[in-house]
């Protein structure tokens, strides 16, 4: 049997090509889009969180949760309101 490629080999390989380039288009895009999301609701908030993460074990929790997910429900954002206000209430002296 001879060694030389054949028309079916090339066109195996163009095939091939082919997927692979759409592919890492679809991936490049997909990145870049990932990339340029705007800021969520909750970032402001969730700074805020992690100043205060080393004094709550609960505010730890939900800064790791939201570090992994990038999520919060709107419950969950009310709740860290409630225990930041907390916090900066017993850091500050009363008047």
């Amino acid at each position: 049997m001879s060694s030389t490629p054949t028309l079916r080999d090339f066109l195996i390989a163009a095939g091939v090509a082919i997927v692979v380039a759409v592919a890492i288009r679809v991936f490049r895009a997909r990145s870049a889009s990932r990339r340029q999301r705007p800021p969520h609701v909750h970032d402001v908030l969730m700074k805020q969180a992690e100043a205060y993460a080393s004094e709550s074990p609960f505010l730890d929790h939900i800064c790791r949760q939201y570090r992994t997910s990038g999520h919060l429900s709107d419950r969950q954002a009310k709740t860290v309101a409630k225990a930041l206000a907390r916090l900066e209430a017993a850091k500050s002296p009363p008047p």
